[in-house]
């Protein structure tokens, strides 16, 4: 009796939680699109908008699949509700915690596969529609992947291996770290190789740091190393920042890497710690939402209807979103730990779910 209970619940926070999350995910896209419209030009026209929009579906996905779960199973099992379902299941003595959990369980076996998503998929696609939308812009082949951005500039092929988003005073900007610049000479191949631990736009040019250039003559090879050396590019960094992956877009193995690097060069680790403990208690979020929900739609089975529970919804989605941001932003003000922030709303919000099922059980 309770396993098919379990199954019937689970099985209508399954349908409603996907129902909703393609209409959400549809709906971010469309409104991503109507964006991007706006800056359509000679080189970056409708079709190459739709293509963006297309390739970043995954990552709009992942981020509106929280808030799915907790408006699919408001509406899903508040339908069972409605029909005066859960009222047939509780007289036959299953408690409200336990048609709770089963509503989670069924949420949980979606967000397995949204988590691969976000994981496998999510980030590459990412990359690749920033440096799809950059090289459409500037006119120039560019590639977003594992081993960074890699671009043309005139004769030159350049590979930016670790663009980093640092955080000041709360105000974002972009350092490119581990820059590599091939030199071609037009036909007779390849002249100079020049590595270059960061770069940095000073408002006129570009500068390289701790430089080391290997050029290549009839004579051999000539190997030289500089503290600063100038750039000469076209490159503007203002194009070059908006094809850069924000960290929360990042897979938990990218960003585990570029923490280990600004750790060991001693640079803000902040943006990417916060992104990484984010992704990682990820699945806590749709449980606390999810529970959250539970007790409204006991509490609604008679009283509410299909549009006040959808404006429960978005209300209680709304506001843990922006108590969970305010959370994090408060931690890496103040150098608070950065992992109990960004978990601290999501156990909360869950003890206070259960405790309202646990009155009324």
């Amino acid at each position: 009796m309770i396993r098919t209970v379990d199954r019937y619940i689970g099985k209508a926070a399954i349908v409603s939680i996907l129902l909703v999350w393609v209409s959400l995910t549809l709906l971010m896209m469309m409104f991503s699109l109507l964006g991007e419209l706006r800056d359509t030009s000679a080189n970056y026209g409708a079709g190459d908008v739709f293509w963006f929009v297309l390739q970043t579906a995954p990552r709009s996905a992942y981020q509106i699949f929280p808030v799915s779960a907790l408006l699919g199973s408001l509406l899903g099992i508040g339908g069972l509700a409605s029909a005066n379902e859960l009222v047939a299941f509780r007289i036959s003595g299953v408690s409200r915690l336990r048609l709770a959990a089963a509503g989670m369980t069924g949420a949980l076996l979606i967000t397995l596969p949204v988590m691969a998503m976000g994981e496998w998929i999510a980030p590459g696609a990412e990359q690749q529609a920033r440096a799809f939308r950059l090289s459409q812009l500037v006119g120039q082949v560019i590639i977003g992947g594992p081993s960074g951005m890699w671009m043309r500039d005139g004769n030159d092929i350049v590979n930016i291996r670790r663009p980093l988003l640092t955080i000041d005073h709360g105000e974002q900007s972009i350092s490119f770290q581990k820059v590599e610049i091939y030199h071609f000479d037009g036909f007779a191949g390849l002249k100079k190789i020049t590595h270059a631990e960061s770069a940095f736009f000073d408002g006129d040019q570009w500068t390289l740091e701790n430089v080391f250039e290997v050029e290549i003559n009839a004579s051999g090879v000539i190997p030289s190393s500089f503290e600063r050396a100038p750039w000469i590019s076209d490159v503007k960094p203002e194009l070059l920042e908006s094809a850069v992956t924000r960290p929360p877009y990042l897979s938990l193995r990218v960003l585990w890497d570029q923490l280990e690097y600004l750790q060991r060069n001693g640079l803000d680790d902040g943006a990417y710690r916060s992104a990484f403990w984010e992704k990682v208690f990820y699945p806590l979020v749709v449980i606390a939402l999810v529970l959250a929900g539970m007790p409204f739609v006991f509490s609604s089975s008679r009283h509410h209807n299909l549009g006040s529970r959808l404006f429960i919804g978005m209300t209680l989605g709304g506001l843990f979103m922006l108590i969970n941001g305010a959370a994090q932003n408060f931690a890496m003000a103040y150098a608070l730990p950065i992992a109990l922030s960004t978990v601290l709303p999501s156990v909360l919000l869950t003890i206070a779910a259960i405790a309202a099922l646990r009155r009324t059980v």
